[in-house]
C-alpha cells in the first residue's frame, strides 16, 4: 500500500511534465524510476528519499574554476557549473520528484522569482540544506557556509531555504532542467530551492565560494535536503 501511495505522489509530481510535454523529444531528461529500499526508504537514481525523517540525499562533487557564485547546486553535467558550488548526480525532474515525496508543496511558495535578481522575498515550505564531504574532509556544513560575500568579508546568513518547485514552460520543458540549476540564492525563476532573502542581488560577482573552507575542486560530497516545516494535509 505504501509503495502504491508513493507511486501516486511520484506521478503527481511529473503530471505537468507529461501533459504539457506532448511531442517532447528524446533528448529531454527522463525521471528515474522509484525503487523501494526499505520501510519508508526509496531511491530515485542517485537520490535517497526517507519519507519518515523527510530527508532527500544525493551525491555530487565540488565544481572547479568557479570565479563567482550564483547557485549552490547545478544538475549533473549542467552548463551552470561555472557559477555553482557543486554538481549533483541528478537531473531536475528527478530531484523535484524526490522533494515532493517528502511532502514539499510548491503551491505554498509566495514571491517566486519572475526574473533573475528578483528582489522580492520568497516564502513557502522551508528546508535545511547541508553539504557533507566524503571521508570527513569538510564535515557536514550548512549550505550557506559555501557562500562568502567578499564586499562584506563574511559568510552569507540571515535567510532560509525555501522550496519553490520551479515551473514548466508552455512546450513542456521543465525550467530547472533547461536552466541546469537546482538550488540558488540570486532569486532565479529556474531554481527548485531558493534562499528567502537572496544574496548578491544585482551585484554580480560579490558572492564567491567561501575561501575559508579550503574544499578542493572535485571533492566528493553528499547534499541533504530536510523538510523544516510540517507537511500539509
Amino acid at each position: 500500500m505504501r509503495m502504491r501511495i508513493v507511486a501516486v505522489m511520484f506521478a503527481v509530481a511529473l503530471a505537468p511534465h507529461v501533459v504539457a510535454g506532448q511531442g517532447q523529444d528524446a533528448s529531454r531528461p527522463k525521471p528515474a524510476a522509484v525503487e523501494r529500499l526499505g520501510p519508508n526508504l526509496y531511491r530515485l537514481g542517485a537520490i535517497r528519499v526517507d519519507t519518515t525523517s523527510r530527508e532527500v540525499s544525493v551525491t555530487g562533487k565540488v565544481n572547479p574554476d568557479v570565479m563567482t557564485l550564483e547557485f549552490i547546486a547545478n544538475t549533473k553535467d549542467g552548463w551552470r557549473a561555472y557559477e555553482s558550488a557543486v554538481s549533483l548526480d541528478t537531473d531536475a525532474i528527478t530531484f523535484n520528484a524526490a522533494l515532493v515525496l517528502i511532502g514539499l508543496d510548491g503551491s505554498h511558495a509566495k514571491g517566486i522569482p519572475q526574473q533573475h535578481f528578483d528582489r522580492t522575498g520568497v516564502t513557502g515550505d522551508a528546508v535545511t540544506v547541508t553539504v557533507e564531504c566524503a571521508k570527513s574532509e569538510c564535515g557536514r556544513i550548512p549550505a550557506e557556509r559555501l557562500m562568502f560575500d567578499r564586499d562584506k568579508k563574511e559568510t552569507v546568513s540571515g535567510g532560509k531555504w525555501i522550496y519553490t518547485g520551479s515551473s514548466f514552460m508552455p512546450d513542456g520543458r521543465y525550467l530547472a532542467d533547461t536552466g541546469a540549476v537546482l538550488i540558488g540564492f540570486v532569486h532565479d525563476p529556474a531554481t527548485i530551492i531558493e534562499y528567502s532573502v537572496g544574496a548578491g542581488l544585482g551585484n554580480y560577482g560579490s558572492i564567491v565560494v567561501n575561501p575559508n573552507l579550503g574544499i578542493a575542486p572535485g571533492t566528493a560530497i553528499t547534499l541533504t535536503v530536510k523538510a523544516a516545516t510540517q507537511p500539509s494535509h
